[in-house]
């Protein structure tokens, strides 16, 4: 592996990088919308008829681009807060962005097919594209480029707070193939109520494990899907 280089926030490398990066979040939302295709005559003669054809297409769009959005919105808030970038974590956030141009093509598949295993590949890429961004966080706080003020408490709980998604998505697989992929689809509904509970949680018990802090009221912790 090559010289593991640092690259500080104020050159022109970091620039470059981050640019990278959101383009690709950027061109693998607008490439969402081409999943939604059928423009056909009878598909458009009516709009039951525009629902019926393009129905769950657009759902599935409509899943994949709040998904994209809270990966980008991850990614600019873990990186914003680095110091600098090294050639590891700009490697692991390259892996980070092949899941990321790989959801259109999952989504166009869960769209198109009422069938278990786009449900289980759709859930496999989104699942595997969090736990990496996890690991890019934590190589970058083990090289000393994220925050100063971490603790291994703090740590644990990021951790915590990341296995959420990754662990919602996996368990629909089964869903998917022993009741039906609409059921694993509603199952991620989950994360609206898991993530933010686990975020005031962890956020509770870090306050709470600090020297001179007494227990704190509930406060938005930070999700990785958001």
């Amino acid at each position: 592996m090559p010289t593991d280089r640092r690259y500080d926030k104020d050159g022109i490398e970091f620039a470059r990088a981050v640019t990278f990066f959101d383009a690709i979040f950027a061109f693998a939302v607008t490439l969402l919308i081409t999943t939604v295709d059928d423009f056909s005559p009878a598909a458009w003669s009516s709009p039951s008829a525009l629902w019926a054809a393009n129905g769950s297409s657009l759902t599935a769009f409509a899943i994949s681009f709040v998904v994209v959005v809270s990966f980008w919105r991850a990614s600019h808030r873990s990186v914003s807060g680095l110091a600098a970038l090294n050639n590891r974590v700009i490697l692991l956030n390259c892996v980070v962005m092949f899941g990321v141009v790989l959801i259109p093509f999952a989504t166009e598949a869960m769209g198109k097919l009422d069938l278990p295993l786009p449900v289980a590949v759709y859930a496999v890429v989104i699942s595997g594209t969090s736990i990496m961004h996890r690991v890019m966080e934590s190589q970058a706080e083990r090289a000393g480029l994220g925050r100063g003020d971490s603790t291994a408490e703090s740590r644990r709980w990021d951790w915590i707070q990341a296995a959420v998604l990754p662990l919602v998505f996996l368990c629909s697989i089964p869903v998917a193939y022993l009741v039906k992929p609409t059921a694993a689809e509603l199952s991620w509904l989950l994360l609206i109520v898991l993530e933010p509970l686990v975020g005031r949680l962890g956020a509770r018990r870090i306050r709470t494990g600090r020297p001179g802090h007494a227990v704190a009221g509930p406060t938005d912790g930070r999700s990785t899907g958001q």
